[in-house]
């Protein structure tokens, strides 16, 4: 027995002729049909050989009593995939064609063609709820940009391509089989000999195309995953584009205060970072302190600031204006707060809003993202000046 070697499929095999003549042309070569699936074909290697197919439409294996009329026929039987059987014989014989009533063999394909609509008509109506789905989530979100970045944009974009696929592919086989039918209803009899190379040329980019993505849907929530993790903030200098509440409060009695501890991580100075395709870097950073000499103004407890550092650096940064406008969304929850514009050297655009001792910056610089929530008593305008810092570390970093 010769090798077997491995080929993809490329072209849909209800086009009947353009494999018929694409199985001789590898017979040529010395590749010989052994059999076949949906994704591959598998032919043995021999000796070049004139060999000449045909695809048959038999529901199931053909019978013992139909593989002896093809073989009294001088047809032998080669291969089976469901719906279709393939058999050869040597280009120059003699041997009648397996069909010679066209008619009678486009009756035969009706049941094909009432099951490929039926199946038709299934996923049209998947298609249009699947993506009336898809659109949803973006639609009536009141933060879209932002559950982009942080959701699965990319890799559910990447499964509407993969299901616009799945449905070109239904509805490809169908026109194919229903214009087969069609034809040999009215006389025509199949091509055997009809060119398949640029059916398998288009079929070969939207491989090229298709499985990557495919393989795509299936890593990214990986990556996601292992990309995504929590830890303590270091008490002291952190490689991190983060505000630290000793750049604001000047007390030499500032503590760090401690909170719940999990998993070896202390929630009240934690890091969180995160990744998505959109944003490859994102961190959520919160610190904690307390100057146990002081009190709040109104004297309802013992003086604990903190700080909250949300990060996110794009992969386009014409999404910038967009998120920051969502992070206010998300952020700033009375609707009578005043939010206010500001201009400061090496930030495109800043906006800082109080709600009492809850103070907000909200800035981006190029395709950097930051948002800085702030309880304490200093003031807000006073902490713009060390965000410009922060990014442009954080993109010398990246850069280096």
């Amino acid at each position: 027995m010769g090798k077997l070697v491995k080929r993809l499929m490329l072209d849909d095999i209800y086009a009947i002729g353009r494999n018929e003549n694409w199985f001789s042309a590898m017979a040529k070569k010395g590749l010989h049909l052994r059999k076949f699936g949906t994704l591959f074909v598998y032919f043995e290697k021999e000796e070049p050989r004139e060999t000449k197919y045909r695809i048959d439409y038999i529901k199931g294996k053909p019978s013992p009593e139909q593989l002896e009329v093809y073989g009294d026929c001088g047809w032998d039987f080669v291969a089976n995939n469901g719906d279709f059987s393939i058999f050869s014989a040597p280009e120059n014989s003699c041997v009648a064609e397996l069909h010679t009533d066209t008619i009678e063999q486009g009756f035969s394909l009706s049941e094909l063609n009432k099951r490929l609509r039926k199946n038709l008509i299934i996923i049209s109506i998947g298609m249009v709820l699947f993506l009336g789905m898809m659109a949803s989530i973006y639609t009536f979100n009141d933060e879209p940009f932002l559950f982009m970045i942080k959701g699965q944009f990319v890799q559910q974009m990447l499964l509407v391509i993969i299901e616009l696929y799945v449905f070109y592919t239904v509805t490809h086989n169908y026109i194919l089989v229903r214009r087969l039918r069609e034809s040999l209803l009215q006389g025509q009899e199949i091509n055997h000999h009809e060119d398949y190379r640029r059916a398998r040329l288009l079929g070969g980019i939207l491989a090229a195309i298709y499985l990557p993505l495919a393989l795509s849907t299936v890593f990214i929530p990986f990556i996601d995953i292992a990309r995504s993790k929590d830890y303590t903030l270091p008490e002291g200098t952190a490689n991190l584009p983060v505000i630290r509440l000793g750049e604001i409060e000047k007390h030499p009695g500032l503590i760090r205060k401690t909170g719940y501890r999990d998993n070896n991580v202390d929630w009240e100075n934690r890091v969180s970072s995160d990744w998505s395709l959109l944003s490859p870097v994102q961190y959520e950073i919160d610190e904690h302190g307390i100057i146990e000499d002081e009190m709040w103004d109104d004297q309802s407890g013992i003086y604990s600031p903190s700080i909250t550092t949300r990060y996110y650096q794009l992969t386009f940064g014409g999404l910038a204006e967009n998120l920051t406008s969502d992070l206010i969304h998300r952020y700033i929850y009375r609707e009578d707060v005043d939010i206010r514009e500001i201009n400061y050297p090496g930030l495109d655009k800043a906006y800082i809003a109080e709600e009492g001792t809850r103070k907000h910056i909200f800035a981006y610089a190029d395709n950097q993202v930051i948002h800085i929530t702030y309880y304490g008593k200093e003031n807000i305008e006073n902490i713009v000046p060390l965000i410009p810092q922060r990014l442009r570390y954080q993109q010398e970093a990246k850069e280096g």
